[in-house]
């Protein structure tokens, strides 16, 4: 126990990765600084009117104190983004954020909660390693301690788990009854979101009561499945589906993006482990040079223009974290796995792939 204690404090890994993370992070902080700052000049500052402190009155912010907070939390927000000092500005943002809900309890939501504290738990670790608008290269050391950034993991798990727990001990939730009431709902002031066939159909007692089993078993699953190295990207994926079905059909507001932007911190902190070699002189190879290193946000690849080998006549080839290469097919999987905006489609196609012994290379490259 002492050992994986002592492993925990110590650990040091690249955190080129948590980079898209923190930049996610800091659009969020934005999203609910400008909120606030909407709320003060329509409705007006939240002091004058009836609100639950959790701290003494001594420590609310008067009117005026509480316009410059909200301005600094903008502020804060866009540096955070950018990667302009972004570890201060990140830890400022989230102990600015979380003074405001100690004010008012009535602004208290588990995204805001959930938000200030990843953002807290994130400034602790090396998460200004890459995304910097100032200096887009990456800096030496790219390394840092880990420990915070596993806090943030074990966050996502517990969020999981209470929630996960929540319902399950609920009967109303657990036989579908809230569900089948909300989807009934939607479907009377016809979702735009999704067809109001649909939303009958889910609204259901048997339906309601078969989505809510399996929203409770997602939840409870997850929170375990995303920490064992066999069933984290079946996790991460299956977790994008889901997060996504239940934002289309009765909405999360920003807690998706919150949730699916904390996927990042589960990406192995391992930069550039893979190769993608191209030729640019074939059509689709061409292409793969100019839209990886776009999209590969985690740093997942070394692109390497093509090189002479005796395995020719190939537009893409992928050399994976084992060194074994793969080309067509399984070349392609492997782009989907490791950039995010093809990931929602990693595993069909992964299972396609499995299928056949086509585009294994023994040769390396």
């Amino acid at each position: 126990m002492l050992h994986a204690l002592v492993r925990f404090r110590d650990e040091i890994a690249d955190g080129y990765a948590l980079g898209p993370v923190r930049s996610m992070l800091g659009v969020l902080l934005g999203w609910y600084a400008l909120a606030d700052a909407e709320r003060l000049l329509e409705v007006g500052y939240f002091g004058d009117a009836f609100h639950l402190s959790m701290l003494p009155d001594l420590l609310v912010p008067s009117h005026r104190l509480f316009a410059v907070v909200v301005a600094l939390r903008v502020c804060f927000a866009v540096m955070v983004a950018l990667g302009i000092w972004a570890r201060p500005s990140l830890m400022l943002s989230a102990l600015l954020g979380g003074w405001v809900l100690l004010c008012d309890r009535l602004q208290f939501g588990s995204d805001r909660y959930s938000l200030f504290c990843y953002a807290l738990l994130l400034s602790l670790g090396p998460c200004d390693r890459s995304w910097r608008t100032a200096d887009s290269d990456v800096p030496h050391p790219s390394t840092g301690p880990y420990w915070a950034v596993r806090l943030a993991q074990i966050q996502v798990s517990i969020v999981y788990f209470a929630s996960g727990g929540a319902k399950l001990l609920d009967p109303a939730y657990r036989t579908g009854l809230v569900l089948a009431d909300r989807f009934a709902r939607d479907a009377q002031f016809a979702s735009a979101r999704v067809p109001r066939a649909i939303l009958e159909f889910l609204a259901r007692e048997a339906v309601a009561s078969s989505v809510s089993k399996a929203v409770i078993m997602s939840e409870l699953v997850l929170c375990v499945a995303l920490w064992l190295r066999p069933t984290r990207i079946i996790a991460l994926w299956w977790g994008f589906w889901f997060h996504l079905f239940i934002d289309v059909t009765w909405g999360a507001g920003t807690f998706t993006l919150l949730t699916l932007a904390m996927y990042g911190t589960f990406v192995t902190p391992d930069f550039q482990a893979r190769t993608l070699r191209f030729d640019p002189t074939r059509g689709w190879g061409k292409v793969c040079g100019v839209l990886v290193p776009m999209l590969d946000w985690f740093g997942r690849f070394e692109l390497k223009p093509w090189a002479p080998d005796d395995q020719p006549g190939h537009s893409i080839v992928v050399v994976r974290r084992d060194r074994t290469t793969v080309t067509g097919i399984r070349a392609f999987a492997m782009l989907t796995r490791c950039l995010p905006l093809f990931f929602p489609i990693w595993a069909p196609v992964a299972l396609i792939a499995s299928f056949t012994r086509q585009g294994d290379l023994t040769t390396a490259t």
